[in-house]
């Protein structure tokens, strides 16, 4: 399964802004549409993608929104996908053993979304209640998708991402780059520009941030729905900050033409000029009784280990250790007649003192994670026991980490 940790956007590119009761009036619509293209010619003068065709538009209501968001995430996602998606999350320790991902995930989008473009109509939708003050920004974040799309086909684009990590930092370029263009079209009105200031891109970054915490689900929601669905915009802004830096107006294609591999690509740009790809860590063995079938298999990347470890170990060790990430891989198996699932996980990390860091704040993990956490047999390199779905082995081997989890008595 590709797209687990771009979830949340996955179902179309929406601007996420904070947006108040009221409603457009049919005179007001007239007014903003016929600003369209005015704003669609400014959006190809930023990037240097050619107008090919001019972008159909509309409003709609709230209710309609979060219809929408139901039916697109149905069509992009089948139900046995969201139950994998789940239960791994659930595993980990992202999420509560009582949550529930699809209904939470509609309440997150419905809530922020703006505007959206739907790269399957072609169509850029704006709610219509955003208040006079927003209209032209979220307009102007999705007219740089609509354009992106007539360049680079962007479901396409989305969909070539070969794991979940990787699918993730393509999220980010789609997102990031209508950030940017946004955030690019308000410096201008002020005479300003993003270009060589990190600063203006950074002061952005820190209101969209501030301004985020005020949704009442969003503020609800489990540290990692939260990251997961902030990171296309914020990270990706950043990333599209330096690319632009270095390249200038080229960097609005060479984005999409040659996309970063991983999230940490996206959080660290010097890794992405490097052309440093994530290493791909053997999983341990695993022997499993008749009835085991794979549920689900990919990647955990920079981004996924960082939440991992400020939600149980801190923000500091967070900051501190995830940079050493290079690499993961997962297996969730599952024996639906027992109802019973486990987890087979390795991530190797740049270093021995690196991955025993990892394998010392894992321990702690758990024991967070987890009601019950006993250990039965403890030697250099590898622990054992049993924890609340099962038994578990944890194993160190230079500077690789291996974890199997949830294993029958």
């Amino acid at each position: 399964m590709k797209k687990r940790t771009a979830f949340l956007t996955a179902v179309f590119a929406i601007c996420l802004v904070r947006v108040a009761y009221g409603q457009i009036s049919p005179e007001q619509e007239k007014q903003l549409f016929s600003r369209v293209d005015e704003m669609l010619a400014t959006v190809s003068e930023i990037t240097g993608m050619k107008v090919v065709r001019p972008v159909p538009r509309a409003l709609i209501s709230r209710e309609k929104i979060r219809e929408y968001v139901e039916q697109r995430m149905a069509k992009a996602l089948k139900p046995e996908e969201i139950r994998g998606q789940e239960i791994l999350l659930k595993k980990f320790g992202f999420l509560s053993p009582d949550f529930d991902l699809k209904s939470q995930t509609v309440d997150l989008l419905s809530e922020q979304a703006a505007a959206f473009y739907d790269f399957r109509e072609k169509k850029l939708y704006l709610a219509a209640w955003t208040p006079s003050a927003l209209q032209d920004i979220a307009l102007v974040h999705e007219l740089a998708h609509a354009l992106a799309d007539q360049h680079f086909k962007l479901k396409k684009f989305l969909d070539r991402g070969e794991d979940d990590d990787e699918a993730l930092a393509r999220q980010a370029i789609v997102e990031g780059q209508a950030s940017w263009v946004m955030s690019e079209y308000m410096a201008r009105q002020a005479g300003q520009s993003l270009k060589h200031s990190p600063q203006l891109a950074a002061a952005t970054i820190e209101a969209s941030g501030q301004t985020a915490k005020q949704f009442p689900v969003f503020g609800a929601a489990p540290l990692y729905m939260q990251e997961t669905l902030m990171f296309p915009y914020t990270a990706g802004m950043l990333f599209q900050q330096a690319v632009v830096d270095k390249l200038g107006r080229a960097a609005f294609v060479e984005v999409f033409r040659r996309p970063p591999a991983s999230s940490q690509q996206v959080l660290h740009p010097e890794r992405y000029f490097e052309n440093a790809a994530p290493t791909k860590p053997a999983l341990p063995s695993l022997r499993l009784p008749g009835g085991y079938k794979k549920l689900l298999e990919g990647t955990l990347g920079e981004l996924d280990h960082q939440i991992l470890l400020q939600q149980y170990a801190g923000q500091e060790e967070a900051r501190r250790l995830g940079p050493a990430w290079r690499g993961s891989r997962y297996a969730l198996w599952e024996n639906g007649r027992e109802k019973r699932s486990v987890l087979h996980y390795a991530v190797e990390w740049t270093g021995e003192a690196e991955a025993a860091r990892y394998f010392a704040d894992y321990r702690k993990i758990c024991g967070r994670k987890w009601k019950r956490l006993e250990i039965e047999s403890e030697q250099a390199g590898q622990v054992t026991g049993v924890g609340d779905d099962g038994r578990f082995q944890w194993t160190l081997r230079s500077n690789v980490f291996s974890s199997v989890e949830g294993l029958p008595q």
